[in-house]
């Protein structure tokens, strides 16, 4: 799978997006965060915790909830497949 791109519902910011599972997405964002109006009116630094909003991970939530963003499946070998390092 693939990020695929999304726009939050409130300001249209866009982002790649990638969701794993339901506590494991990965977001990238396609231009500045400090567009974003949750994120400036924090006022705070860049920092992981601040460039979070909560509004673009409602927007997530709901795209995968109606499909339109897919969980990725990652098949991690099993048994004699998995590699060993020694």
């Amino acid at each position: 799978m693939t990020m695929r791109l999304l726009a939050c519902e409130r300001c249209g910011q866009r982002v790649l997006i990638e969701k794993f599972s339901a506590a494991h997405t990965s977001v990238q964002w396609t231009g500045d965060a400090s567009r974003c109006p949750v994120i400036t009116a924090r006022g705070r630094g860049m920092g992981h915790q601040e460039r979070g909003c909560e509004v673009l991970h409602r927007t997530i939530d709901r795209a995968v909830r109606e499909q339109r963003v897919p969980e990725s499946r990652i098949e991690l070998p099993i048994g004699d497949a998995i590699p060993r390092l020694h």
